[in-house]
C-alpha cells in the first residue's frame, strides 16, 4: 500500500515538472510578441502624431487673419504654428528644433524663406504668379523602450503644405491675403475735360413799309397809311452749355512689385552628409541616411544601382525595384507587377521631395521585390538637387 502511494505522488509530481520546463519555454516566445506587439503601437502612435502635428500647424499657418493676441498674421506668427504643432502631437514632447516653417511659391519651387524667430515679418506672400505655402514638418525619434524584438532606433519626420489662402471678394473675384511689405499703387488719373460752348445768336429783323402816294395838281393829298408795322423779332437764344466732366482720374500706374524674386543660393550645400548604403541580408529595403544641416533643399533625381542579376531568391533571383521614399512614398513602378528590373535606374519624383534642413537626419529607402540577399559592391545612390546653389553638389554613396 505505501510503494502504491509513493509511485502515484511521483507520478503527479512529474506532470508538474513537465508544465514548468513546457512554461520555461513558451515564456520567451511570448514576452518577445507582448513586446513587439508593444513598440510596433509605439511607433505608429509616434508616426500618427508627428503627421497630424505636421498637418495642424500648416492648416494654422495659411488660415487668413491675426493670430489670438490681434497682433500678427497668422502665417507670420512662427510661435502660434510651433505652439499649434506641439499641442497636435498628443503626448510627443516636441522641441522648437523638431519643427521646421518654410515658405516656397507652390509646388515645384525651392523654399525662399525659413521661419528662425517668433514672428517672420520677411514673408510677403502672393509675390509671384503661383500662390505661396506655409511647410511645416515635424521630426521625432523612435527608440524601443525594451530590446527584446530587433526594431532599431529612426527618426520619423512629417512634411505638410498649404497654400496660403485669401479672402475671396464675391463682386470682383478677386483674393486678397493680409500682407506686409509690398505694395502696389495704382493711381487712375484721366483727364477728360469737354466743354461745349453753344452760343447761337439768331435776331431777325423786318424793314418798315412806309407807302407815300403823291398826286400832282390840285390839293396835295399826303397818304400816310399808318399803323407802321416794324415786327421786330430779336430772340435772343443763348444756350451756354458748360459740360465739365471731372472726374480727373489720372491713371498712373505705379506697379511697384516688390519682392523680385530672386534665388538665393544656399550655402554649404557641400556639407550635407550621407550616411553609409544599409543592407540588411533577408530584408527588402536598402536605405541611406542624409543630414542636412541647413534650410531645406529640393530634389531634382535620384539615380540607384543594386545587385539585379544574383541579389534576390528563389529561381531566377533577378531583384527589381519597386518603390522609393524619403519622407513619405514618391516613387512607385507601374509598367508591370514585378518592378525595375535594373541594374540601375533614374528617378525624377512627380512631386516635390524635399529634404528637411537644420541637422535634421533623414532615411531614403529603396524597396524591392525580393528581399536583398547578395552585394555585389556595385549599390550606389546618387542625389541631384535643384535647389539653386545646390546644383553642383549631388549627395552620393558610395
Amino acid at each position: 500500500m505505501f510503494m502504491k502511494r509513493l509511485l502515484k505522488r511521483n507520478k503527479f509530481s512529474g506532470y508538474h515538472a513537465q508544465a514548468m520546463v513546457e512554461f520555461a519555454i513558451a515564456l520567451p516566445i511570448l514576452m518577445a510578441l507582448l513586446v513587439g506587439i508593444l513598440e510596433v503601437g509605439r511607433m505608429v502612435f509616434i508616426y500618427a502624431a508627428v503627421t497630424n502635428a505636421s498637418r495642424e500647424a500648416s492648416r494654422y499657418g495659411s488660415a487668413v487673419g491675426l493670430n489670438d493676441s490681434g497682433t500678427t498674421p497668422k502665417y507670420q506668427d512662427c510661435d502660434g504654428i510651433k505652439e499649434m504643432a506641439r499641442r497636435s502631437a498628443y503626448f510627443l514632447a516636441l522641441a522648437d528644433g523638431d519643427i521646421v516653417i518654410s515658405y516656397d511659391h507652390g509646388p515645384g519651387t525651392g523654399s525662399f524663406d525659413t521661419c528662425t524667430s517668433n514672428v517672420d515679418t520677411g514673408v510677403v506672400v502672393n509675390s509671384g504668379s503661383d500662390p505661396d505655402r506655409v511647410i511645416v514638418t515635424v521630426s521625432a525619434t523612435y527608440s524601443p523602450m525594451v530590446n527584446l524584438v530587433p526594431i532599431s532606433s529612426r527618426p520619423i519626420t512629417s512634411s505638410s503644405a498649404r497654400t496660403i489662402l485669401g479672402i475671396l471678394d464675391m463682386t470682383t473675384g478677386n483674393s486678397v491675403v493680409p500682407t506686409t511689405g509690398s505694395s502696389n499703387t495704382a493711381t487712375a488719373t484721366l483727364p477728360s475735360t469737354a466743354v461745349p460752348t453753344d452760343t447761337s445768336t439768331a435776331i431777325a429783323t423786318v424793314t418798315s413799309d412806309t407807302p407815300t402816294a403823291t398826286e400832282p395838281g390840285g390839293d396835295l393829298i399826303t397818304f400816310t397809311p399808318l399803323p407802321t408795322s416794324t415786327a421786330t423779332d430779336t430772340p435772343t437764344v443763348t444756350p451756354t452749355f458748360t459740360e465739365t466732366l471731372t472726374p480727373t482720374t489720372t491713371f498712373t500706374p505705379t506697379m511697384t512689385f516688390t519682392p523680385t524674386s530672386t534665388s538665393t543660393p544656399v550655402p554649404g550645400c557641400d556639407s550635407i552628409t550621407a550616411g553609409a548604403i544599409s543592407i540588411t541580408g533577408g530584408n527588402k529595403i536598402m536605405s541611406m541616411t542624409i543630414t542636412n544641416p541647413h534650410d531645406s533643399i529640393t530634389i531634382l533625381n535620384i539615380q540607384v544601382t543594386w545587385n539585379h542579376d544574383t541579389g534576390g531568391t528563389g529561381n531566377p533571383k533577378t531583384l527589381a525595384l519597386k518603390s522609393a521614399s524619403l519622407v513619405g512614398t514618391f516613387w512607385t513602378w507601374t509598367n508591370d507587377n514585378i518592378g525595375a528590373p535594373g541594374p540601375s535606374i533614374t528617378i525624377t519624383p512627380s512631386t516635390t521631395v524635399i529634404i528637411p534642413g537644420n541637422n535634421v537626419t533623414t532615411p531614403i529607402i529603396f524597396t524591392f521585390d525580393k528581399n536583398y540577399q547578395i552585394t555585389d559592391g556595385t549599390e550606389s545612390i546618387v542625389i541631384n538637387l535643384s535647389t539653386p546653389g545646390c546644383e553642383s553638389f549631388p549627395i552620393q554613396r558610395p
